[in-house]
């Protein structure tokens, strides 16, 4: 059962004066905002951030990746991890031209979401090619377009539904080159 309005209305009434206290004492004393925000980063969730791409090119394939440091699924999307202070999709960006020498056009956002591994959080981005594959990291033993019917099955499960939202969005109508941010 709910809480009644009156007891409802008791609790935001009693919190009230404490959350303006300490409004007050921020609004005051600004410099006390990075004390605060260490405090709160104490008990806050911490989590690995990566990036990933669903690269098109002008016939319509997806660039796929076979890569060194992946056993389960070696083929996979191109992406990687975003450094500390980076905008996820700079960071695809970044890994696109590190991992295999080519630009994109980062485009709508696909997906958030949990990844395999314990606190990790992936993004994926609808991407276009702005150029050709260039040459392979260290990283990368080969690159591929494949078309989206004849993708590999062996894809993760998470990179297999990044394209299945990238190919409805193309289909049905988004404007996949329309930038984010």
């Amino acid at each position: 059962m709910g809480m009644s309005r009156e007891k409802s209305a008791l609790v935001r009434v009693r919190s009230r004066p404490l959350k303006q206290r300490v409004a007050g004492v921020m609004r005051r004393f600004p410099f006390l905002y990075p004390l605060l925000s260490r405090f709160i980063g104490l008990f806050a969730a911490r989590f690995t951030v990566g990036v990933t791409g669903v690269v098109f090119n002008e016939r319509g394939e997806i660039l796929l990746l076979e890569h060194v440091f992946r056993g389960r699924y070696p083929w996979g999307l191109p992406g990687g991890w975003v450094r500390w202070h980076e905008r996820p999709q700079d960071a695809l960006r970044r890994e696109l031209v590190e991992e295999v020498g080519l630009d994109v056009r980062v485009g709508l956002p696909l997906l958030v979401d949990l990844d395999d591994l314990p606190g990790h959080l992936e993004t994926a981005f609808l991407c276009e090619v702005e150029g050709d594959v260039g040459l392979l990291s260290g990283e990368i033993l080969a690159a591929r377009w494949v078309p989206p019917d004849a993708l590999p099955d062996g894809l993760k499960p998470l990179e297999r539904e990044m394209v299945d939202r990238a190919l409805r969005l193309r289909w049905g109508g988004g404007t996949p080159s329309q930038n984010v941010g």
